[in-house]
């Protein structure tokens, strides 16, 4: 089963060496790495990803899964009453994907100003001997275990974007 899970970081360089070292885990097999994506929030509030970190498939789920994700746990605070349908729809979409309600209350909650998270899709992992192995950059953990049908829709994108020519590392 497919796991979601973001460390929190008070240091956004913590964030990085933090996503360097968890593609050495998935290197050293402790976990399979589907995607990954640091994001920060600056002091005036503003949230980007880090450019500086590579997504694991080169982006095919960049604009739909993360961007979602993001989207409700980040702007669906601010947004108010007046964003109450698109925000719903949001989570509705982001239910389908099988992250929950906590998971999204608790990354809003912990990513303040000035604080980055590193957020991983990864499978075949425990998420408490990750979290050990990260020894050092260890950060504030929060986590969701998808629904089996996430495995479908993460596999239709990935296929979509080597069909596309998005993934260029994995075709011949």
């Amino acid at each position: 089963m497919s796991q979601l899970f973001a460390i929190v970081y008070d240091d956004p360089d913590l964030a990085r060496r933090a996503a360097d070292q968890i593609r050495e885990l998935a290197r050293g097999r402790l976990l399979s790495l589907r995607d990954m994506v640091v994001v920060t929030r600056a002091d005036d509030g503003t949230v980007k990803r880090d450019p500086s970190v590579d997504l694991v498939t080169g982006g095919a789920l960049g604009g739909a899964f993360w961007g979602g994700l993001i989207g409700l746990i980040f702007m669906a605070p601010l947004a108010g009453a007046a964003g109450g349908a698109a925000g719903g729809a949001l989570s509705g979409w982001l239910t389908d994907y099988g992250v929950d309600d906590d998971f999204i209350r608790e990354a809003a909650l912990r990513v303040k100003s000035g604080r980055a998270a590193v957020f991983v899709l990864a499978d075949d992992m425990i998420v408490d001997e990750v979290a050990s192995a990260l020894g050092e950059v260890r950060g504030e953990l929060i986590y969701s275990s998808l629904t089996a049908n996430v495995d479908a829709v993460i596999s239709a994108a990935l296929a979509g974007a080597l069909h596309d020519g998005k993934i260029g590392i994995l075709q011949p």
